[in-house]
C-alpha cells in the first residue's frame, strides 16, 4: 500500500494523521482509528515535513499517532513544538525504546502517550482510545517510571500537587484502579506518580506511605 493520497477538500476534513516509515504500521493504525470510530478521515505519511504541512492546512485534526522513526532523534523538540503550536492536538508516540529518560523526555515535552511497537494490537487500540478521550496513557511495563522535577522547582521532599492528590486517595484506601478513575488518568500513570511519591516520602510501598501520613498527624 502506497502512502495515502487525498484531495484538498478531504485534507481540510482530515481529523487524524498517522506518521511512520513503516507501511504496515501506517496501515495497522489507520485501521484501528477507523474501526474504533476515532477519525472520519485519516491521513498517512512517512515523513515529518508532511506532518507539519498537514497540520498547518487541516485545522480540524484532533489526533496524531507518530512513530519515532520519523522524528530523526529529535523527539523532545518536535513534541514541544507540536504542543505549543497545536494545544488541542492529542499526540500518541510509538517506538521501540525502553530507555527511561527518552520516554520521560517525550512525555514531558507534551506527548499524551508512549506505546511500545511490540505491544499487542488490542493494547495499542486501548491506548489510542484513551488518548482520544482526553486521558494520558503509559503502558504497565513502563509504569514504574518516575517523572523527575528540577530541584529548584520545589523544596526537597515536597510533593507535587498530583502526588498530594494520589496520596490523599491512597490514605483513604483506594486501589490504583480507583485512583486512576478518580483522577481521570491511566493506571500506568498512577504508578508513575506512586513511584515519585514513595521516593519523596522515603518509603518503599503503599503501606509505608500511609504510615508516614499517620506519623505526621501525631
Amino acid at each position: 500500500m502506497n502512502e495515502q493520497i487525498i484531495r484538498n477538500d478531504e485534507l481540510d476534513r482530515s481529523n487524524a494523521i498517522v506518521a511512520s516509515n513503516a507501511e504496515i504500521f501506517r496501515y495497522a493504525i489507520s485501521s484501528i482509528l477507523s474501526q474504533q470510530h476515532l477519525a472520519d478521515t485519516v491521513l498517512t505519511t512517512s515523513n515529518w515535513s508532511s506532518v507539519q504541512a498537514h497540520l498547518l492546512r487541516a485545522h480540524c485534526t484532533k489526533l496524531a499517532v507518530i512513530n519515532t522513526d520519523v522524528l530523526n532523534g529529535q523527539g523532545h523538540g518536535m513534541m514541544r513544538r507540536l504542543r505549543l503550536s497545536y494545544p488541542h492536538l492529542r499526540i500518541v508516540v510509538v517506538g521501540q525504546t525502553r530507555e527511561r529518560m527518552k520516554i520521560l523526555s517525550l512525555i514531558s515535552a507534551g506527548a499524551h502517550a508512549y506505546i511500545l511497537e511490540s505491544m499487542p494490537m488490542d493494547e495499542i487500540a486501548k491506548a489510542v482510545r484513551m488518548v482520544a478521550a482526553g486521558h494520558i496513557y503509559l503502558p504497565d511495563m513502563v509504569g514504574d517510571l518516575s517523572m523527575p522535577e528540577p530541584e529548584s522547582a520545589r523544596p526537597a521532599g515536597a510533593l507535587t500537587r498530583r502526588q498530594q492528590q494520589v496520596l490523599q486517595l491512597l490514605v483513604g484506601g483506594a486501589s490504583n484502579k480507583e485512583i486512576a478513575h478518580a483522577l481521570n488518568l491511566a493506571e500506568g500513570t498512577i504508578k508513575v506518580h506512586l513511584s515519585g511519591l514513595f521516593k519523596a516520602l522515603g518509603v518503599h510501598n503503599r503501606t509505608g506511605a500511609v504510615a508516614s501520613v499517620h506519623a505526621q498527624a501525631y
